[in-house]
């Protein structure tokens, strides 16, 4: 499962850095396909039955979840766009930007654990918060392996 998750991050996550110009439509597009691949990632990982409290929580999450995910590919296109001529504000200001997203995002999933464990109790709950921990830690791996660090250009 891991190796086919992680080849599905990779394809969908690399392009989120190459085409600055239509950033939006493209977030747009590949959220919505990988949000498709990952709710069928979730079901058969969590194998809970359909009509599960767990479901209307995950949907609730994943919409704030895409939001931050926006805000990270945009601050990664802000980041990319800024690093040839990046100043001491920007870098200040960037490295800001990356650590409230990173803080966001673990809110995030703190505030959703708590909602998912009433709905499924707490080993489903650790189930997700692993599962949704390995997701999110690929697609930040896979992106950041592809940027160049401040300095490299």
């Amino acid at each position: 499962m891991k190796t086919k998750l992680f080849a599905l991050l990779i394809f969908f996550a690399l392009p989120l850095i190459s085409n600055a110009q239509q950033i939006n439509d493209e977030i747009k597009l590949i959220q919505s396909a990988f949000g498709m691949e990952k709710r069928a990632l979730v079901e058969q990982y969590m194998a809970l039955p359909a009509d599960s409290g767990f479901w209307p929580v995950y949907e609730a999450y994943e919409v704030e979840r895409r939001e931050l995910m926006k805000a990270r590919v945009l601050l990664i296109n802000e980041y990319l766009e800024k690093l040839p001529n990046l100043t001491e504000t920007d870098a200040d200001a960037l490295a800001i930007k990356a650590m409230k997203n990173n803080a966001s995002l673990n809110g995030l999933t703190a505030k959703h654990y708590k909602k998912v464990k009433k709905s499924i109790g707490a080993i489903n709950a650790a189930k997700f918060v692993q599962l949704e921990n390995y997701v999110q830690n690929t697609i930040l791996l896979a992106i950041t392996e592809r940027l160049p660090f401040i300095g490299e250009l």
